[in-house]
């Protein structure tokens, strides 16, 4: 059954009444190296500090296309947002951005899912994680990521976040870059193994053949729809790259699966969602957001 509730989030002086309760937990930050595919993956742990064996639910944190882990700082002020709420996160370099060693032409959707699996793997393995209480956040290309891994059969995920959500890879990146020019980069990926792309925002990101015909084969919205946990879209009313028509394929993508699908919507947010403006609104808007969601869905 799909339960969709619409909030339209406003900054308050205090917590609203649906908020889940939380403590304001002292965070720990592990900067370390991930073992990936044969290389090394930059990536952050933020965890709460808590009492001897304590277990802490975790979200795996995914950033979008060649925004790296921190995205100019802001999904490090939401990693210390969840982790202040009792929630432990992990999140980690994509190949060619942040920190990685790796040339971009190693991005694809397999590197990026390898990593995103190795991150958690980490986690589980290393880390005071309550197993049963893992969720994953996606923002961008990452939420494309998560809903893939939410929908594989035994996926670890209980609850999924996903922020300016990209249900159909191929018709988003044409878009932004204009659908000529997709295809002539396409074309020159075939012609040499990757393409010179620049950006709307002037990035040159050298992009490999592989990662254009993974993202023409992708299908996160129809993998969604095998996910049984509980997902939260995250919209904003100014949002200016993905469009709408995303959001409500992933709403009824996930009508007949997930335990609720719930659509919050951040006014002044664009599709940085604060991350690359000077928005402390939105910024607090979407951390109450993310907490409450995953202070619900995981208990």
């Amino acid at each position: 059954m799909l339960v969709v509730v619409v909030a339209l989030l406003t900054v308050a002086a205090g917590p609203p009444a649906t908020q889940a309760k939380a403590r304001d937990y002292a965070v720990k930050s592990i900067e370390l190296q991930l073992q990936s595919r044969g290389t090394q993956v930059p990536a952050t742990v933020v965890m709460p500090v808590g009492k001897a064996h304590q277990r802490f639910p975790l979200v795996v944190i995914h950033h979008g296309h060649g925004g790296g882990r921190n995205e100019n700082g802001g999904l490090a002020r939401v990693a210390d947002a969840l982790a202040k709420a009792g929630i432990m996160s992990i999140r980690m370099d994509f190949a060619g951005t942040g920190d990685s060693q790796e040339p971009f032409t190693r991005l694809t959707y397999t590197t990026m899912q390898a990593d995103s699996n190795a991150a958690l793997l980490y986690a589980v393995r290393n880390l005071p994680v309550d197993k049963d209480r893992i969720g994953g956040y996606g923002y961008s290309e990452g939420s494309a990521v998560v809903a893939i891994q939410a929908g594989q059969p035994f996926s670890p995920y209980k609850a999924v976040a996903l922020m300016g959500p990209v249900a159909h890879p191929p018709e988003v990146f044409q878009q932004v870059w204009g659908e000529d020019q997709f295809w002539a980069w396409y074309a020159e990926a075939q012609a040499n193994g990757y393409a010179d792309v620049v950006t709307p925002w002037g990035q040159h990101q050298d992009t490999s053949l592989d990662w254009f015909d993974e993202t023409l084969a992708a299908d996160p919205v129809g993998d969604i729809e095998y996910f049984g946990g509980r997902v939260l879209l995250v919209w904003g009313e100014a949002e200016q790259i993905i469009p709408f028509g995303e959001v409500e394929a992933y709403l009824a993508a996930t009508q007949g699966s997930a335990k609720s699908t719930r659509l919050v919507t951040i006014p002044g947010a664009d599709h940085g969602y604060g991350f690359y403006s000077d928005q402390p609104e939105v910024d607090a808007m979407l951390h109450q957001a993310l907490v409450d969601f995953f202070l619900k869905a995981l208990r």
